[in-house]
């Protein structure tokens, strides 16, 4: 009868290798996510400085923020005005409008206008960090909502994987300390163990949190019997439904019906003094307007509060016709809107400031080593117990080199669309998809490249490459734009940019890690061959005479 830690080892090693590549695409592109705001204001290097808002403007700006809304969808039930702010370095104020209709369903539009009022400027079109740290549970080609099914089912095996590693592994923290190089097998189980107990408590909560954010999409049968039918569409369910689940989670009540009766002018500064008075020390991140110029208008004044992993929103609301408070929020309206912000604070990283945001992104990367390493132990074990010409024999082979292209040539991929995103034609039609499309393009090549080379020459070419085009990406961007290092590195006299900087100086250390795999996989090379040869030449010599 087979132990707890029998089974479970059984368990670890199966549901790691059959979901181990894609768990690697979740886990690479999932950590360039924490640098997403950096990356989409890299992607644009068109784009003009960032807003600096000041106690000075800030009223000046929502004034005018909403007459340029009004202008673009006068009928509008709510206007949002988001100001600039945080790791955003956005330039533009950003305002989303919508509209309930009659058989409630929401019409949503959005604008950026400049602090003067002016509209945005021409900047590229790309998909930035946003689109690639979304494919981390989209998956880019599929529909949206058949790629969060599989990320769902992704996670939950993740889970079980993590949990079964821990189980199974009977001296986990003695083993930390413990590396072996230049051992065949034995380095690969040390290069794992460490990599996977370094940043064990980030893996199970990025797991765990990321599993709950998406369970929602197991439970179509509870949202049919509670809100009505449900379609395959975006989101799984019909917009109606969607309307609905917001309201009951959020807690906001229906539509308030304008009356036709004009309402005076709102007073933003008034209001603003009257904010800063009940949340002393606060500062206001965007303002919701609904029912503008109706009598029964009213405006909510929003904080954005960090209060550690949990994010508050205080927000103060005021009745326009009478200028009078008429709710005064100090925490978020619902408990299970804590609960959301939580895990969604906790997986994203939203609450991090610059250091441990590089400790979230240094353990994602340590989280696609461990998956990486455990998909190349998986097939060393094995190789152990085949013998020569058997058929599961050439299967190994495919596996390994398949697992060349997918981990090495992912990252290449990553890489290519930095370059894209520079090289492509500036107005080329549909250039965002393109830039994606040249990401995978270039895995593909990469993992047909490794099919057609022995596995250990091919880590060797592909970890060069990937070293080279990382290295070579600041490069790049200084030929082809101003916001290279040469300006963008703080140095004295120069407060620099260290957003923009940084995004080259990350592509530079990860360069500088691929270049050290690349010469340890060569050492390893070539030390096999001279093993080879001095067993042919053993095998070859003569066999010594006996004395006569």
């Amino acid at each position: 009868m087979e132990t707890l830690r029998q089974s479970m080892t059984w368990m670890h090693t199966w549901t790691g290798l059959l979901f181990g590549w894609m768990l690697y695409f979740m886990f690479l592109t999932g950590s360039a996510g924490y640098y997403d705001t950096e990356i989409d204001r890299w992607m644009q290097p068109e784009r003009p400085p960032a807003i600096e808002v000041t106690d000075a403007n800030r009223v000046l700006l929502f004034e005018m923020a909403l007459e340029r809304a009004e202008e673009a969808m006068p009928k509008a039930d709510e206007h949002r005005i988001f100001l600039p702010g945080d790791r955003s370095f956005s330039p533009f104020i950003s305002i989303f409008s919508s509209t309930r209709n009659a058989d409630d369903t929401v019409t949503r539009s959005s604008l950026q206008v400049l602090a003067d009022g002016g509209p945005p400027p021409k900047t590229r079109e790309t998909a930035g960090g946003q689109r690639l740290y979304r494919m981390h549970w989209t998956y880019h080609y599929i529909p949206r909502f058949l790629g969060e099914i599989i990320a769902g089912v992704v996670t939950m095996f993740m889970f079980a994987a993590i949990i079964s590693g821990i189980i199974t592994h009977k001296k986990i923290f003695k083993d930390f300390f413990t590396l072996r190089l230049g051992k065949g097998q034995r380095s690969w189980l040390d290069s794992h163990n460490i990599v996977s107990v370094m940043s064990l408590p980030f893996q199970i909560m990025i797991t765990f949190s990321g599993l709950l954010l998406v369970v929602t999409t197991f439970f179509v049968p509870i949202f049919m019997a509670q809100y009505g039918d449900v379609l395959i569409a975006e989101r799984g369910i019909t917009p109606q439904a969607i309307s609905q689940i917001e309201r009951d989670i959020t807690g906001r009540g229906d539509k308030i019906e304008r009356t036709g009766k004009p309402a005076p002018q709102i007073d933003f500064a008034g209001m603003t003094a009257t904010f800063e008075t009940e949340l002393p020390g606060e500062k206001i991140s965007y303002v919701t307007v609904h029912n503008h110029g109706d009598s029964t208008s009213r405006v909510f004044m929003t904080a954005r509060l960090e209060d550690g992993v949990l994010r508050r929103s205080p927000t103060v609301g005021f009745e326009v016709a009478s200028g009078d408070v008429i709710r005064v929020t100090k925490r978020n309206v619902r408990d299970t809107e804590d609960v959301i912000n939580v895990l969604e604070g906790l997986h994203e990283g939203l609450f991090a400031g610059p250091i441990l945001r590089i400790l979230y992104f240094v353990s994602g990367l340590l989280g696609a080593a461990m998956i990486a390493t455990g998909l190349v132990l998986w097939t060393k074990k094995r190789r152990q117990n085949l013998r020569k010409g058997e058929a599961a024999e050439r299967n190994l082979i495919i596996i390994e080199r398949i697992n060349v292209g997918v981990i090495a040539g992912l990252a290449i991929g990553i890489a290519a669309y930095f370059y894209a995103n520079r090289l492509l034609p500036v107005g080329m039609e549909g250039r965002a998809d393109m830039e994606l499309n040249v990401l995978f393009l270039t895995w593909l090549a990469m993992v047909v490249h490794s099919l057609a080379r022995p596995p250990q020459k091919a880590w060797i070419d592909q970890l060069v490459v990937a070293a080279n085009i990382f290295m070579l990406i600041p490069v790049m961007n200084a030929l082809t734009s101003s916001i290279h290092l040469g300006n963008t590195l703080p140095l004295p006299g120069r407060p620099g940019d260290m957003a923009l900087a940084g995004v080259d100086l990350w592509m530079l250390v990860i360069g500088a890690g691929f270049a050290y795999a690349a010469r340890i996989a060569a050492r390893k090379e070539a030390n096999t061959r001279n093993t080879e040869c001095k067993t042919k030449k053993v095998e070859k010599a003569p066999a010594p005479q006996p004395a006569e």
